[in-house]
């Protein structure tokens, strides 16, 4: 099972007027594909507030956490750490806009599937979401991250769709040890701040490693790079009905 969610299309009609939700660093346009398996479908494409359309490493810095995530998720679930449910990463794609968009003509964005039920759990300076199970699994997902590489990557700022039976995350954030892991990797302090912060819970294993705590964060606290994304329903399908590769 490859614990991910692709396009499947390749092309989309895009509502670029109003912005549909807004980020750190992105802006979000809401829209439906017009092609391929998922047509007719909902999509968003997300272009970066600041050199969108010349930055080229934007984009491929964002591929590569995406790849990394994929990593982490698939070690995570070959490790069994929560059975019976699912976590799925929701995997864009690098489009340009049509000559017909107007002044968007030519512009890169990342195109995705829409995602529903969206929610914040956690973020890259330690915030935390709602106290309850499904939280905590996700909160044990960044700490096996950082023992599952090594020291090397810390996968936060999760966020994305809560379903009945797991997740679909969207806009992951990996910190390393490296720094270079993007404008969201705080680096070796973020990653120090996060795990300040952290209390392990059922999901977590004793075993895992953490950095040496000082009982200081770094860096202040803060939900991080939240979409400020509208809810798109209130109910909870399983995921049964959105899997595919």
């Amino acid at each position: 099972m490859s614990h991910r969610r692709t396009n499947k299309s390749t092309t989309a009609d895009i509502i670029t007027s109003p912005i549909f939700a807004s980020g750190t660093f992105k802006n979000v346009w809401a829209g439906h594909y017009t092609s391929g398996d998922r047509k007719g479908q909902p999509c968003v494409s997300k272009e970066f507030k600041s050199g969108s359309v010349y930055e080229k490493h934007y984009f491929s810095e964002e591929l590569e956490i995406i790849r990394r995530t994929q990593e982490i998720v698939n070690d995570f679930h070959t490790a069994g750490i929560i059975p019976g449910r699912e976590v799925i990463v929701n995997t864009p794609a690098i489009w340009r806009y049509e000559d017909s968009a107007g002044g968007k003509a030519g512009h890169r964005s990342l195109v995705e599937p829409m995602i529903e039920n969206f929610e914040k759990f956690n973020s890259n300076t330690g915030w935390t979401g709602q106290d309850n199970v499904w939280n905590e699994a996700m909160q044990a997902l960044s700490h096996f991250s950082y023992h599952d590489s090594g020291r090397r990557f810390l996968l936060c700022d999760l966020q994305g769709g809560l379903y009945s039976d797991g997740y679909i995350l969207s806009d992951p954030v990996i910190m390393s040890q490296a720094h270079n892991c993007g404008p969201a990797d705080l680096g070796n302090d973020g990653i120090k701040s996060f795990f300040e912060r952290h209390r392990c819970g059922q999901f977590c294993d004793q075993n895992w490693v953490k950095p040496a705590l000082t009982g200081r964060a770094p860096i202040p606290m803060r939900r991080g790079t939240t979409m400020e994304c509208p809810p798109t329903r209130h109910d909870r399908n399983p995921l049964s009905r959105l899997r595919e590769n």
